[in-house]
């Protein structure tokens, strides 16, 4: 994660120089590859979500759990548009030539939306639960209070990110500049543990148990008495997509966080093994954010139905004779095909 951003210091007195090189090549290509799968997906995903928040059609589950995927969309190309080009030019060059604003927001930045992005995942499952479980209580969730808990949720990541922002600073070292996190090797050893052990592992705890009750009640028990078939069905969908992104997060982080918990102190990042696992699960958890938007347009018949009419509205007026009313009617054609 955030540690990462002084490997090329730390690295290079433990991996010969061609081997460095090529781990950095490797590193560099797979950063490139994430930002060009990145940024379309999510700009698309953000184009097909926004129209939906003032769709009156929409369930009213829909319209809470929509501006949490919006908030996801946005922290996702934020991410994409900041941290990985900063990460790009990281792994390339063996200094640190981008200063020291750009050090200390690269680091707490990218934590920062880390937790923002997941504890957004965590609000989607709870929301999802109790539409399930207990569908009347979502009558008293408005759209206001989601959008106060979207700010919550950015707030929670800056909060986590303040041991980051204070320790990070650019050093000299022997006429190079480096972007360093001056935090003693235990201490910051003990602020990933803690955020694995606090900040990660009990939510992710939560969100199981939260999908475990959704698919008993919603496969097992074939469904509560106050839901119609037709609210089963949209709910069984809805659940699979949550659930599949869920699971895929949960996969893909999880190797990063197995890696900093089984690390030793006095290992942190000054071992070639443990430079290579480190960047290597840290490269797995960033692609995360390359799934997100596929998992949408795969699964979610909203999301599809979204997009044909993106589709439709764009080629419209790619025509010479488009008019304003031609993409009215065509809006208005496909306002009933999402469920």
């Amino acid at each position: 994660m955030t540690s990462n951003s002084s490997a090329g210091h730390s690295s290079s007195s433990v991996l010969s120089e061609p081997l460095l090189l090529q781990a950095r090549r490797l590193f560099a290509s797979i950063y490139f590859l994430i930002f060009l799968l990145g940024v379309p997906g999510n700009v698309l995903l953000l184009l097909v979500l926004i129209p939906d928040l003032m769709r009156t059609g929409a369930s009213h589950v829909s319209r809470l759990t929509g501006p949490l995927q919006v908030n996801i969309a946005l922290l996702d190309l934020l991410f994409f548009l900041y941290v990985v080009p900063v990460m790009f030019g990281n792994v390339l060059f063996k200094g640190w030539p981008l200063g020291y604003v750009v050090c200390v927001t690269y680091n707490s930045l990218s934590l920062s939306i880390i937790f923002a992005d997941f504890y957004s995942l965590l609000a989607v499952s709870l929301l999802r639960y109790v539409a399930v479980s207990h569908p009347t209580r979502t009558l008293a969730v408005s759209q206001r209070l989601i959008a106060w808990a979207c700010v919550f949720i950015w707030a929670l990541g800056f909060l986590f990110s303040i041991p980051l922002w204070i320790h990070y600073t650019t050093v000299e070292v022997e006429g190079e500049t480096y972007c360093v996190n001056q935090m003693p090797k235990q201490q910051l050893a003990l602020y990933f543990r803690l955020l694995g052990g606090v900040a990660f592992l009990p939510p992710m705890l939560l969100m199981i148990l939260c999908y475990s009750s959704i698919i008993f009640t919603l496969w097992v028990r074939r469904g509560l008495a106050v839901h119609t078939a037709s609210s089963l069905q949209v709910n069984r969908g809805a659940t699979v997509m949550a659930l599949v992104t869920v699971v895929t997060f949960v996969v893909m982080w999880v190797p990063y966080w197995l890696v900093v918990f089984l690390t030793k102190d006095d290992e942190l990042l000054t071992t070639g093994p443990m430079y290579l696992a480190s960047n290597l699960t840290t490269l797995l958890a960033y692609a995360n954010r390359c799934v997100n938007p596929i998992i949408c347009f795969s699964l979610s018949s909203q999301c599809q139905a979204g997009l044909r009419k993106l589709v439709r509205r764009t080629g419209c007026c790619l025509e010479p004779r488009c008019s304003t009313d031609a993409v009215r009617m065509e809006a208005a054609g496909g306002e009933g095909g999402a469920p």
